[in-house]
């Protein structure tokens, strides 16, 4: 008996670029940084109420080798205590002096409520989370003789989090300095590893070699370097991005995720887009294989039962730029549908498309779609199937002013449930 669900998917004609992953990650700039008090549990519990996907830990080494996360290689801005103990570089202190001071009593916190909030190790992060929450850490100019990155490294052993960073991207490793990134790959060529600089052709052929990744300053993206980077299957994560409309131009640009201190304004925007739980970088880690063409291991569970299960998950709606009338050129969009299926095959097609209308007025040449793949021959968890519409317009055909769309039925169905 043939088993099927169908889901319906809108096709607009309006300008949007192609994404690399089927998801935009939320990714809280040294937790919820504007509210709290950055680098601090305040900060990072607030920005997983509001939403964060990823929260953000920066790293420095005290003098007796001891990871604590913290932006500045100073202690001046955010540290307030004793003279001797809480001023001055971080790797002059121990970390015995460090806990002397005050993470939470400067600038707009001064005599709050977060006086009592200390530097935290990067231990205590992974002691007070676990394998609950997503880390993006950043290895802050570190020195060759500090061997931050082996440290790093040996923490994620200790808590059981290096080969969920692998799989899972539960943990993102960041840095401005590319030999530091390269050390880490040297260490374990598996890691995602994301490089903070310019998005443009010579890092994009550069980061393609040791990442998976690029973090550029949000003011200099363009969709042509995202295009770009999406191309050589990397992924943009842009920094710090705050206000509503540069969250909202980031979102149209097509990037991967962004960091900010606002992570509830960025939750706000993605709406229904917004993936649960840890779920969103998982997605983000299985759609960068899809697109490099590497096989994801699928891991199994042993014992018990397992329900019969479809399951189809269309992506955002495609658009295409807007048409010109009087040119001759075949428009292209497209998006993606994420499929479950716990039977023996499945498959995945899609209703007679049509023509785009505008109102009553309908285009010349019928829409094309390609679902690539559109069969499984067993058991997949969250597969990516990529979605690709075409549409003609010729150079002597008429054009009406205004929104052309079609709605579309997609159907996954299975002859061996």
């Amino acid at each position: 008996m043939k088993k099927t669900l169908a889901l319906g998917l809108l096709a607009l004609a309006m300008a949007a670029p192609a994404q690399a992953s089927a998801v935009q990650l939320n990714i809280a700039h040294r937790g919820a940084s504007d509210a709290r008090p950055e680098h601090t549990f305040a900060a990072w519990d607030l920005a997983l109420q509001l939403g964060a996907d990823y929260i953000e830990q920066d790293l420095q080494i005290t003098s007796d080798d001891v990871l604590v996360v913290m932006h500045d290689d100073t202690l001046n801005r955010t540290v307030r205590g004793p003279a001797e103990n809480c001023t001055g570089r971080v790797d002059t202190k121990t970390l015995a002096q460090l806990k002397t001071c005050s993470a939470g009593d400067w600038g707009k916190f001064a005599g709050g409520a977060w006086t009592g909030e200390k530097i935290p190790t990067l231990e205590e992060v992974f002691q007070k989370y676990g394998k609950t929450v997503n880390y993006y850490i950043e290895t802050k100019t570190p020195s060759p003789e500090d061997d931050m990155e082996p440290k790093l490294l040996a923490l994620l052993d200790k808590y059981d989090l290096r080969e969920s960073a692998v799989k899972d991207w539960q943990v993102l490793i960041q840095s401005f300095s590319a030999d530091s990134l390269r050390k880490v790959h040297a260490l374990d060529a598996r890691l995602p590893l994301v490089f903070l600089g310019t998005l443009n052709a010579a890092s994009i052929q550069s980061v393609r070699e040791y990442g998976v990744g690029i973090g550029p300053s949000f003011g200099g993206v363009t969709k042509a370097n995202v295009d770009l980077a999406h191309a050589a299957c990397l992924n943009v994560h842009p920094y710090t991005v705050n206000n509503v409309a540069d969250l909202q131009r980031m979102l149209d640009l097509g990037v991967d995720g962004m960091f900010t201190n606002f992570a509830d304004r960025l939750e706000t925007l993605l709406g229904d887009k917004a993936a649960p739980g840890l779920t969103g970088p998982k997605l983000a880690a299985a759609d960068t294989r899809r697109c490099r063409g590497e096989q994801k291991d699928v891991p199994g569970d042993v014992g018990g039962t397992v329900p019969a299960t479809l399951s189809l998950t269309l992506g955002a709606p495609a658009t295409f730029g807007a048409f010109t009338p009087g040119v001759e050129k075949v428009y292209t969009a497209s998006s993606s549908a994420t499929v479950v299926s716990t039977a023996g095959d499945a498959s995945l097609t899609v209703s007679e498309p049509g023509r785009l209308a505008n109102g009553t007025f309908s285009l010349a040449s019928p829409l094309g779609v390609a679902i690539t793949p559109n069969a499984w021959t067993g058991p997949v968890s969250n597969a990516v199937a990529a979605i690709d519409f075409s549409q003609p317009i010729a150079a002597n055909e008429p054009l009406r002013t205004g929104t052309y769309a079609k709605t579309l039925t997609f159907t996954l169905s299975t002859t061996n449930p």
